[in-house]
């Protein structure tokens, strides 16, 4: 069995390993078509304008819009300062699925080789260097689960309210967030058949998420989709 002392050896490891992997790169090729509308249409106007005016036709939610907005006027608008947001995410993200594999396997040998596959993955770490917010979200899903699996497992109310909040803010991250809200109910409904009191918590917790995403998404400007009908012509991206 490995020890407590060698698996944090690994995990910081892996840790500096998917760092290096993540930020050495960032600064060496121009932003592709997805990153100029970032820094179009999420960086560069006002946020109110931005919510406002631009969220169909770029179509992501508020929290994306707000994140990157926030973190291009305090850093700049340069392909390294852009991306280093979804790429230090991306890093935190490795431990979070460490803590995600260590509670659904309960082994640590198990947990630290998905956190491996996760550290080297190529597609995770192609979001981590892509300067939008999949990799963001891709971090806040992670701690999601963990921490619905969490209260689950120990009922309490801080737990259902820090799981919440945090199931609240993937879904204001990326729409597809819906679909692991789905998932962790199957798994709830499969997991803990029959016993009512889970039942009733789980509903409640996913009920106020749903109270809590609603002011966005039951917007008809939102329901009726949107498009990539912009260019990033009206822009100018120089720094």
């Amino acid at each position: 069995m490995t020890s407590s002392r060698a698996t944090f050896a690994l995990l910081i490891g892996l840790t500096l390993l998917g760092f290096w992997l993540r930020v050495f790169p960032l600064g060496e090729s121009n932003f592709r078509g997805d990153e100029a509308f970032t820094v179009q249409y999420w960086i560069m106007p006002p946020l109110d304008v931005a919510l406002a005016q631009y969220t169909t036709l770029d179509p992501q939610p508020p929290l994306a819009y707000i994140s990157y907005n926030l973190w291009g006027r305090l850093v700049g608008r340069s392909e390294f300062a852009v991306r280093v947001l979804p790429a230090l995410a991306s890093v935190l993200s490795i431990a979070l699925m460490f803590r995600l594999a260590q509670r659904v396997f309960h082994q640590k040998l198990y947990a630290l080789t998905a956190t491996l596959l996760w550290t080297l993955h190529p597609f995770v770490v192609f979001h981590a260097q892509d300067a939008r917010n999949y990799a963001l979200w891709s971090a806040m899903s992670l701690a999601g689960v963990w921490l619905a699996l969490r209260a689950l497992e120990r009922g309490r109310p801080l737990d259902w309210v820090v799981y919440v909040t945090v199931a609240a803010a993937a879904g204001y991250l990326y729409y597809l967030e819906m679909f692991i809200y789905i998932a962790l109910s199957l798994f709830v409904a499969v997991a803990y058949w029959r016993r009512w009191h889970v039942y009733i918590k789980w509903g409640a917790a996913m009920s106020i998420v749903g109270l809590l995403l609603a002011p966005w998404y039951l917007q008809p400007r939102i329901r009726s989709g949107g498009g990539y009908t912009g260019t990033t012509s009206g822009f100018d991206l120089e720094r």
